[in-house]
């Protein structure tokens, strides 16, 4: 075999310096082919003329690599840049480093406070430092505090729902709205989203003489809404409770209209616009405009369950309509208390939670029966028994996580895409009559005029009512 084709011809010098010669073309132009190669890790920064050093030529210097060798240890070059490259131009000294941690250290955890809970707290008491145990109840109440304090960007939207009746969603609205109150500094309504004639401010600890309503939030929603709005002018349509939390009351006029999904829609513009955390009593008619309303724009969904099959039953059909609704998201994230009841069989509760987990719903909570919770009186949170607070503050921190990883997922906006209008609302059941108005308008809900009092249904400024606009 010929060996031509195993030995290329190597080039000459003399070639390699025509190479990079400019070639002559037609007309006796220059055409540049090539230029010569450069190698950039063989460069070095020349000094300023300030800075004393002297100045190096422009030619060849000694091999970078080699001008290196000195340093103790060689900076990790997997990319081959050349340590000259990676070399800071000063090292700068630890001493600072050294002193931020003396200066400002971390604030140690809430497993070093010291103890307030049995024995060892009885001791603090005179004076004594005595920490919980780790792995103790009262760290885990610290650790869960911690949680539900957590950054949550927005105004999150928690939804207290189950369509079987005497579960407990207003008693748990009320203690979620508590917890949330009195960890989180206020800002926080519970809002009875129920049609007509909730219960939720009935529950609640404390009321006020005017006993405001959603129609007068929704009377004044653009006013609430707009840029001249006072900060604290939302709080007169509120009721303040001990907890800092405050409570959004439903409509107890007995009026025809019922609350609808515009109305919602305007009462979350105005609570968005001056709270940071609203959450919702959902009622038991999971039919209603305000329960579809709240499933399409809640951020986290608890059911309240007891040890009954036919509760469970029903919460778990409430669970597959959610999820046909296409929120699939806010079942699988649902945290669910399994409130503890006299009698209940152990089976119950197995079967229960197995048809709970295979819904793909892995926060369930127990929590014991509080007879301030199952009555009808006035919910005090301070009036709880101390096992009830602490497992319900375990129930909020789940509440709490997932918010956030629901916040995670979404981007809280920065200024509200709906603008309601204002709502005027009659004073009374009975309408007042107008002189120039008819019998027939008056019956139809008809109105002369801006100033009419004859309406009897609470309708925004352009004159339509609840139902004409859904």
């Amino acid at each position: 075999m010929s060996t031509e084709h195993h030995h290329q011809q190597q080039p000459q010098p003399d070639d390699m310096s025509a190479a990079t010669q400019p070639a002559h073309g037609q007309g006796g132009t220059t055409e540049y082919n090539a230029e010569a190669i450069v190698d950039l890790r063989r460069q070095r920064l020349r000094p300023s003329p300030g800075s004393g050093g002297p100045l190096e030529p422009d030619g060849a210097v000694e091999d970078p690599d080699e001008a290196i060798g000195d340093l103790e240890e060689s900076i990790p070059d997997p990319y081959g840049v050349g340590q000259h490259n990676l070399r800071p131009d000063t090292i700068p000294g630890d001493d600072g480093h050294r002193a931020r941690p003396v200066v400002l250290k971390q604030a140690d955890g809430v497993d070093t406070d010291p103890a307030e809970w049995g024995w060892r707290g009885r001791v603090n008491a005179f004076g004594v430092r005595l920490r919980p145990p780790r792995d103790g109840s009262e760290v885990a109440y610290r650790r869960a505090v911690e949680r539900i304090r957590q950054p949550l960007p927005g105004t999150p939207v928690i939804l207290v729902a189950n369509p079987k009746g005497g579960t407990g969603v207003t008693p748990v609205t009320i203690v979620l709205a508590n917890i949330f109150g009195v960890h989180r500094g206020g800002s926080v309504v519970a809002w009875d989203a129920n049609e007509s004639r909730g219960t939720l401010a009935a529950r609640a600890a404390v009321t006020t003489d005017t006993e405001p309503t959603v129609v007068d939030v929704l009377a004044n929603a653009r006013a609430l809404c707009s840029p001249a709005a006072d900060a604290s002018s939302l709080a007169r349509y509120l009721r303040l409770q001990p907890t800092l939390d405050e409570v959004l009351a439903s409509d107890h006029s007995g009026r025809l209209e019922v609350i609808g999904r515009n109305e919602c829609a305007a009462i979350m513009a105005v609570l968005r616009r001056h709270r940071s955390m609203v959450v919702i009593d959902s009622g038991d008619n999971d039919r209603a405009e305000p329960f579809s309303w709240s499933v399409d724009n809640a951020t986290q969904l608890v059911v309240p369950l007891v040890c009954r099959r036919d509760v469970a039953y029903m919460a778990l059909k409430m669970l597959d309509t959610i999820a046909a609704d296409g929120r699939r998201d806010l079942v699988t994230g649902a945290v669910v208390t399994l409130a503890a009841q006299s009698g209940a069989e152990p089976a119950a509760r197995e079967a229960i939670v197995g048809a709970l987990e295979h819904a793909g719903i892995t926060r369930i909570v127990d929590v014991p029966h509080d007879p301030v919770l199952a009555g009808g009186e006035r919910i005090v949170w301070s009036r709880l028994a101390a096992s009830s607070a602490r497992a319900w503050t375990q129930v909020a921190a789940s509440v709490a996580d997932g918010l956030a990883e629901a916040l995670t997922r979404m981007s809280a906006p920065l200024e509200a895409a709906y603008l309601p209008d204002s709502y005027r609302t009659p004073s009374s059941l009975d309408p007042q009559r107008c002189r120039r108005c008819t019998p027939d308008d008056t019956h139809t809900g008809t109105r002369c005029g801006s100033g009419c009092p004859s309406a009897n249904v609470a309708v925004p400024h352009h004159g339509r009512p609840y139902g004409e606009r859904r």
